[in-house]
């Protein structure tokens, strides 16, 4: 639900000059669900990216206050819980809390670009599961995005930049094509896609890629129902994919 909340808070800020009606209930919906949800939920994350996100829309400070008394829990956690605090940390007063939670991600930065010049060849934090990893990589390749718009005296380019990169075919295994069907010289077109047509493919979907099959032989089968490796979903593995397209496309046009 706060992670619904905070999608139909975004979307109020995009839609508001389109269809400001549309923009009104959707951050009507948005507050109303996180009133009702954020006393039991559990996962910091969501708070924060729901409480970042309704900031960003509404200017209450009491989306602030709810941040600030997560402040332990997410320095905790930097990883899963900072990346969409960047954007409102310039109006927390609680100054400590600032310096501490720049003081974390520093660190993280440190210990991400340690695990991906360590961990693989590939340039991000990849440990190899019987689920392939495509959908994860995309993650944290979104996550990274926002840790270097924030935060970019302690990070680089180069984790989202490697994020689209493996999924477009540097990654592991003897069949290293892209996990983007149709998107470059070979591609995932056999997948378990949401038309289930066998031996078919949607163009642009996103499968989850390259597993391990124990002890550890990297595998990307051309066959379209192991869904742990060439299965598409929508949201994630989709939106992340075309989400860091537009990211890396944005940075490699301000270094001209």
């Amino acid at each position: 639900e706060l992670y619904v909340a905070a999608g139909l808070a975004a979307a109020a800020r995009v839609l508001k000059e389109y269809n400001p009606g549309i923009a009104k209930d959707s951050l009507s919906a948005a507050e109303d669900l996180y009133q009702k949800a954020i006393g039991r939920a559990k996962k910091v994350d969501n708070k924060t990216f729901a409480a970042a996100e309704l900031y960003l829309s509404t200017r209450k400070t009491n989306y602030l206050a709810d941040i600030t008394a997560l402040k332990t829990a997410i320095i905790a956690d930097v990883a899963e819980t900072a990346w969409p605090l960047g954007r409102v940390m310039n109006a927390i007063e609680d100054k400590v809390f600032v310096a501490e939670l720049n003081a974390a991600v520093e660190q993280y930065q440190i210990n991400v670009r340690e695990r991906a010049a360590t961990e693989s060849p590939y340039g991000v934090p990849y440990t190899p599961n019987i689920w392939g990893a495509g959908w994860t990589i995309q993650e944290f390749g979104v996550h990274q995005y926002f840790f270097a718009k924030s935060w970019p005296q302690y990070t680089t380019k180069d984790a989202y930049l490697s994020a689209l990169n493996f999924v477009l075919g540097v990654h592991p295994g003897s069949n290293t094509q892209s996990f983007a069907s149709g998107v470059g010289a070979r591609s995932a077109t056999v997948a378990y896609g949401n038309n289930r047509a066998d031996w078919s493919y949607i163009p642009g979907g996103v499968i989850s890629g390259t597993a391990l099959i124990r002890p550890d032989l990297p595998e990307l089968k051309t066959w379209p129902f192991f869904w742990q490796q060439t299965e598409y979903v929508m949201g994630g593995g989709e939106t992340n994919y075309m989400f860091l397209v537009l990211a890396v496309d944005a940075a490699k046009k301000s270094a001209k």
